[in-house]
């Protein structure tokens, strides 16, 4: 009798095609949800490549000027210029054709539990102006629940006018992360309130920050800060 319980506790043995169900599963399950959003995002998996793209995306994609998909890779045209605000490095830098090191960086960090210092954003110029931001965020294994492959989330923003909205280089290395996107938003004109609409703050915490920001760079308001912080 105590053999027949032993026998009935043990726990079936798992097989490498389960594991790949499970996996299929989870990503099904992932991507149904970001499609249902209906925002413009693409799932990473460890390589970089792009394991599934959003009908959004890939609509958003078709009509860029500035950004492709080859061989599953994400790209940018060579007429465009990309720069990020990569945290590794501490300040905004230049990113190549296959917009590295990026991808690599927020890929990599996805093996990691606690990702979110590597959230990288990308901004991408075109010769007309137009100005395509990226967001990429990792996956913590922890939060995949299997699905192993997906290891990156990339949210596109559709194109606006950047209208010269990128910070002084100078002034870039004087804020923080999060500052230098709050300040890159100011030059953009958006108020305070569309800013912390935007992030997912109080108005509060966007006035401090802002506060920071001119203190940082020395101006006393606005118009000042347009008029010194613009690229």
């Amino acid at each position: 009798m105590l053999r027949k319980i032993s026998d009935a506790s043990q726990t079936p043995t798992r097989t490498p095609d389960d594991d790949i169900t499970v996996l299929q599963t989870d990503r099904r399950v992932l991507s149904g949800a970001l499609d249902a959003l209906s925002i413009h995002t693409i799932i990473l998996d460890r390589s970089g490549h792009c394991s599934h793209v959003s009908p959004q995306a890939k609509t958003l994609l078709s009509q860029s000027g500035v950004l492709t998909i080859r061989k599953d890779q994400l790209r940018r045209t060579p007429s465009s210029r990309a720069i990020a605000d990569c945290r590794c490095a501490a300040g905004p830098i230049d990113i190549d054709l296959d917009l590295q090191p990026c991808l690599d960086c927020v890929t990599r960090s996805a093996a990691t539990a606690d990702a979110n210092s590597t959230t990288c954003s990308v901004s991408v110029t075109g010769d007309d102006g137009l100005c395509t931001h990226l967001r990429l965020s990792p996956i913590p294994v922890g939060a995949q629940n299997g699905a192993a492959d997906a290891a990156a989330l990339l949210v596109i923003e559709p194109p606006s006018m950047s209208n010269a909205a990128e910070l002084q280089p100078d002034a870039a290395l004087l804020l923080t992360p999060a500052e230098r996107e709050v300040a890159t938003e100011l030059l953009s004109g958006r108020r305070p309130a569309e800013i912390a609409q935007r992030r997912n703050v109080t108005i509060d915490t966007i006035r401090s920050q802002i506060k920071r920001i001119y203190a940082k760079l020395g101006v006393s308001g606005l118009v000042e800060f347009m008029a010194s912080a613009r690229r």
